[in-house]
């Protein structure tokens, strides 16, 4: 659980409370979320759950079914093109990917790299018969929910159709172009860039710099080209009059976003972004499978889990490299759980257990585990904080290497560069936070923080949706800086006076000395023809 043991008895208490005061109806929710990736759904999927155990109706068009029918749990399958595309990436194709997020400095690209595979998806979304149905249809929803991670602008359209509320969901953490839509502070001097591989929060003036250019880019390929291609595809494949992409925003009521002061570095937020990090843990809801149970009970001197995540194709990798990592593992007096897409590999020694699936909350949270070897997904970065486990953060692409340097600078868990995988230094790193344990020690004192909350994040996200119900869309959180143009939000405009008035006070001044000592010059030179 998220509060303390000791603060347990008055937080049931309250939640009692906001129980009583919440909607007293049961609200029809339309969650459009078509994106494919499996960790991001995850988190939609926490907050959808939330919402049903409240008693709302749900209506929800994505690619992932429930596991089971729910009661007043609509689930319309939807599949694109997109899904099949990280299947045929070759490993040179992923390697230059990687390579591309790993550059040495913030890379505002990647977003474009990204809409250049999600637009595509939002034009067969709307081609699509289902989805065409819905339009047409006369059902009514009292709230939307759409998913704001790797562009899908166009999806807010249904808060519009159905003249519902519309609630955004980021499953990253906070981007330049969220903040900017809600009228958040960019906070450029102090919070680096979420594809930053180099920065902290402590920026030198070169990174400071280089911040801003990151930033400044992100913004103007999204002001520049994603939205007006968002626009378009609501001309081209919308089947009624649409409004502007720019009105849509204008309109979201909520961001509800994956950040947490204990995961990321901390920055502020206007009242309209809910950071509900944590919604996806829940260590006790799935418990480990018997021979997994039994794999670590018995791991006397500990397990090391090893996985990549959901989107990185380990199975792709050379053989030399997987070799690498057997070799290293059949060394260690630990055993390794080894989450991949593999059914053997050859050479693998007793201690290593392969397995395709596991419920991570629950391996993590074991007592035996003692280190996560990782990509450095958010979702896989926080559920280690949470657990207090250390890692060793192999990162590819997208916030992967900024997660694992955010890893580094909190004393966590140390870097396993991607393109330098070696015996030598996979044994190194695994050794290197094993063997000092000042990375457990810091493991540790984050996961205390990031538990300590007055509210779970579940309740968090339920109270503030429903807030949003009970005060008709809850427009009064938004910033009036939404309103304003950039240069007026950085004080251009201001400065731009202000050294007007300097520069023509400047001028006069100069004006009136040269008046000033133009006049004492005839007066001693007339004095001088006069002595003489």
């Amino acid at each position: 659980m998220f509060p303390q043991e000791s603060n347990m008895k008055s937080v049931f208490l309250w939640l009692l409370l906001l129980n009583a005061i919440g909607c007293s109806f049961s609200a029809r929710i339309l969650a459009m979320t078509p994106f494919h990736g499996k960790s991001h759904y995850i988190f939609v999927s926490g907050i959808l759950k939330a919402l049903h155990q409240r008693g709302h109706h749900i209506v929800e068009y994505s690619p992932f079914p429930p596991s089971k029918p729910l009661a007043n749990y609509t689930h319309v399958e939807i599949h694109t093109e997109l899904e099949k595309e990280f299947q045929k990436w070759t490993f040179e194709e992923f390697l230059q990917a990687a390579k591309m997020s790993n550059s040495l400095w913030p890379n505002p690209f990647i977003f474009l790299n990204i809409w250049w595979m999600t637009n595509p998806m939002c034009k067969e979304i709307f081609q699509q018969e289902s989805i065409k149905n819905l339009i047409n249809s006369k059902e009514h929803f009292d709230l939307v929910i759409t998913e704001s991670t790797f562009g899908q602008e166009s999806m807010l359209v249904f808060g519009d159709r159905f003249g519902a509320p519309t609630v955004t969901i980021q499953g990253l953490s906070s981007v330049p172009a969220l903040n900017r839509d809600a009228g958040n502070a960019l906070s450029i001097a102090s919070v680096p860039e979420t594809t930053s591989v180099v920065a902290t929060d402590n920026m030198t003036f070169v990174q400071r710099l280089l911040n801003f250019v990151s930033i400044t880019c992100s913004l103007l390929l999204y002001y520049n080209y994603q939205l007006p291609a968002q626009n378009k595809i609501l001309q081209e494949y919308y089947v009624q009059d649409a409004p502007s992409i720019g009105e849509l925003v204008g309109n979201v009521s909520l961001y509800l976003i994956n950040s947490h002061p204990a995961v990321e570095y901390p920055r502020p937020y206007t009242p309209n972004i809910i950071p509900i990090t944590g919604i996806t843990i829940s260590p006790d809801r799935t418990p480990l499978p018997k021979d997994l149970k039994k794999f670590m009970d018995d791991a006397k001197e500990g397990v090391v889990y090893f996985s990549l995540g959901t989107i990185v194709p380990v199975h792709v990798l050379p053989e030399n490299l997987l070799q690498a990592f057997v070799s290293v593992f059949k060394k260690l007096p630990q055993s390794v759980i080894w989450k991949i897409d593999l059914d053997s590999i050859p050479n693998l020694s007793n201690n290593v257990m392969l397995t395709k699936w596991v419920p991570q909350p629950g391996v993590l949270a074991h007592p035996n585990c003692v280190l996560f070897m990782t990509h450095g997904g958010a979702f896989s970065q926080q559920e280690a904080i949470h657990a207090g486990v250390p890692t060793v953060g192999i990162a590819f692409f997208g916030d992967q290497p900024a997660n694992v340097k955010f890893a580094e600078h909190r004393g966590i868990g140390v870097r396993l560069a991607f393109d330098n995988i070696s015996e030598e230094t996979i044994s190194t790193a695994i050794n290197m936070v094993l063997k000092n344990p000042k990375y457990k020690e810091n493991a540790q004192r984050l996961s205390r923080i990031f538990r300590d909350r007055p509210m779970s994040p579940a309740d968090s996200a339920v109270f503030w949706v429903e807030y949003v119900l009970r005060h008709g869309g809850a427009h009064h959180l938004r910033s009036a800086a939404t309103q304003l143009s950039w240069y007026q939000l950085a004080l251009l405009d201001i400065l731009a006076a202000v050294m007007a008035v300097v520069v023509i006070l400047f001028l006069v001044l100069r004006k009136l000395l040269s008046l000033v000592c133009g006049r004492k010059g005839q007066k001693h030179v007339s004095t001088s023809k006069k002595k003489n």
